[in-house]
């Protein structure tokens, strides 16, 4: 019998975290918390090309929050009702100009 548990696809969150730029944000820490904010539920780091992934612990609706300390804070709302979910957030850089 394994110990390790399973995740339902449909509680899935996927995403990336990039800039205005286009450009990957590595170890960018994102949170899911209750929709209503407040406790984090589950809390993890973008990797190198900024892909992230968490498991909501089951269907309803989120917060999900992505945050840089160069750039700063975006949030989303999300709702789970049995199919895995992609985000993509994109951090504003001070000066840059929009493509």
């Amino acid at each position: 019998m394994a110990d390790e548990v399973e995740t339902e696809p449909g509680l899935i969150i996927r995403g990336r975290v990039r800039d205005s730029l286009g450009v990957a944000l590595p170890r960018a820490v994102v949170t899911l918390s209750g929709a209503g904010g407040g406790r984090h539920l589950v809390k993890t780091r973008s990797a190198a090309d900024g892909a992230f992934t968490v498991a909501a612990p089951e269907h309803g609706e989120y917060l999900l929050v992505a945050f840089s300390p160069q750039l700063g804070s975006q949030s989303v709302a999300v709702r789970l009702e049995g199919r895995p979910v992609e985000v993509e957030f994109r951090m504003n850089v001070p000066g840059a100009l929009d493509a």
